[in-house]
């Protein structure tokens, strides 16, 4: 379990953190907003392509009509996000499930784009949260980014 209160507490804690799918979506919410920072759900559940991924992302976040459906678009999207201009920025990626070969490559590119945005915005000093659930860790593995128990 985590505290969301100390996690989001400083930007210094920015990241991307890949959480258990039952996780209390209004308890992140309210707390988010309580701390001043702007929350956005994208619901990944029906999503099985990449195309379907970056059209979620897009549509929840709002993003300018100019946004190019691919990696770099989204990073440049993501580092930009002057149309929202908040204190701070939680997103909740839900159900993202990943199949095949292509969907592996995809959840690998969704969370190194995320990692990259959260550093670019933690160097500006300003919070940024990306919350995962679902299966979207890299085949690999990767590095558990699970936010320890604070």
């Amino acid at each position: 379990m985590c505290d969301w209160h100390v996690l989001f507490s400083s930007y210094r804690n920015s990241g991307v953190f890949h959480m258990d799918t039952d996780l209390d979506e209004a308890a992140v919410q309210a707390t988010a907003v309580a701390g001043g920072l702007e929350f956005a759900r994208v619901d990944l559940r029906e999503v099985n392509d990449k195309s379907g991924l970056l059209e979620a992302i897009a549509g929840a976040l709002e993003f300018p009509d100019y946004f190019g459906m691919n990696w770099d678009a989204l990073d440049e999207c993501l580092t930009d996000l002057s149309w929202r201009p908040v204190s701070g920025h939680v997103i909740l990626l839900s159900g993202f499930r990943p199949s095949g070969e292509e969907g592996a490559v995809d959840a690998a590119n969704l969370v190194r784009v995320l990692e990259g945005v959260a550093e670019y915005w933690k160097q500006r000093e300003v919070p940024f949260y990306v919350i995962l659930t679902g299966d979207s860790r890299p085949p690999d593995g990767g590095r558990d980014p699970a936010p320890p128990v604070l």
